[in-house]
């Protein structure tokens, strides 16, 4: 098999679908590896809670490749982005990254279609190591997202959005979670942190180009400030003003409404002068995104343009029916 496990599986001449191996030989192939468990570099956002166990010594196998593999792609990932790389490698390596995944999406789903491998399809040993395979794809994708999308241009999609739009496929039960690994015992007290607002851009952000200055932008400063006051006591953001990403509490749709809510609410300025600018929302969008550490595009973009949805979303949550109003 290729060194690439990934490639290997979907390959048109060694794919999976052309491997005979008996169960007895899968055993054996087992004993002479003695597969150790995958070693991660840092702690991964997602788990896989897969909808089928890995039952069988092929299925044991080729499962263990696989979570190696995903393993080494996922450290490959974390260390290119390491905490010395300027801005500009952090730009080439999210589209590497990004371009490089897209190209196994695309090819997992040629192989699905060609092989006849969906979910339920008759071969069901070969279905589990594809429809595994492209799950740790997915989780990978989901990775670099959450972590570095803010160098990308493409709009973050959620774990939904990937199955349905990359895979034509709506899930009864998402298979990909956020983790559990490493969050805080509920028993043991964590220091109280401060949360100070500050009415200006932030020092530990570097300046970019594009991204207007708050003096620049922010009309309504009071009311903007005790908005990210109420941003951080909803764990919407932390006291280092980066946002916060939960799933099971929508808080990246929370924020998409935030940033319209901010607009509406008549926080930023309608121009600049010196040099004259007229500020729109894209403007605003940036400087939000840039502030918070993400990206939110999408999710301003969805609500913006849905007030049926965006009014749902505003009256079940706390901090949107309570932001400050404008000074009148």
């Amino acid at each position: 098999m290729n060194q690439d496990v990934f490639s290997s599986l979907i390959s048109i001449t060694k794919g999976i679908h052309r491997d005979s191996r008996s169960e007895r030989e899968f055993a054996e192939l087992l004993k002479e590896n003695n597969f150790q468990n995958p070693q991660y570099n840092t702690t991964p956002l997602f788990q896989i809670d897969f909808y089928e166990k890995a039952f069988g010594k092929k299925r044991i196998y080729f499962k263990s490749l696989i979570d190696l593999e995903t393993a080494q792609k996922f450290n490959d990932l974390i260390s290119s982005f390491h905490e010395n790389a300027n801005e500009v490698e952090n730009l080439f390596n999210f589209n590497k990254f990004y371009s490089t995944y897209q190209g196994y999406f695309k090819r997992i789903k040629t192989y699905i279609d060609e092989h006849s491998l969906n979910r339920n399809s008759s071969d069901k040993e070969n279905t589990y190591v594809i429809q595994y395979l492209k799950a740790n794809m997915i989780w990978l994708f989901l990775e670099l997202q959450q972590r570095f999308s803010k160098y990308g241009e493409e709009e973050v999609m959620e774990i939904e959005e990937v199955y349905q739009y990359l895979f034509d496929e709506k899930l009864e039960e998402i298979e990909i979670k956020p983790s559990e690994v490493g969050k805080i015992n509920k028993e043991t007290k964590e220091p109280k942190k401060i949360f100070t607002s500050i009415k200006d851009d932030l020092s530990h952000r570097s300046p970019q180009d594009k991204v207007m200055q708050y003096q620049d932008i922010v009309k309504d400063s009071m009311n903007f400030a005790r908005a990210e006051e109420i941003m951080f006591e909803a764990d919407i953001i932390d006291n280092d003003y980066n946002f916060k990403a939960d799933t099971s509490k929508s808080n990246k749709s929370v924020l998409g409404i935030i940033y319209f809510l901010f607009i509406e609410k008549g926080y930023f300025n309608s121009v600049k002068t010196n040099p004259f600018k007229k500020i729109k929302s894209p403007d605003i969008v940036r400087f939000l995104n840039h502030r918070y550490n993400t990206d939110a595009r999408k999710q301003f973009k969805t609500f913006e343009n849905d007030s049926d949805k965006r009014n749902e979303l505003i009256d079940m949550n706390y901090i949107l029916k309570n932001l400050p109003n404008k000074i009148r």
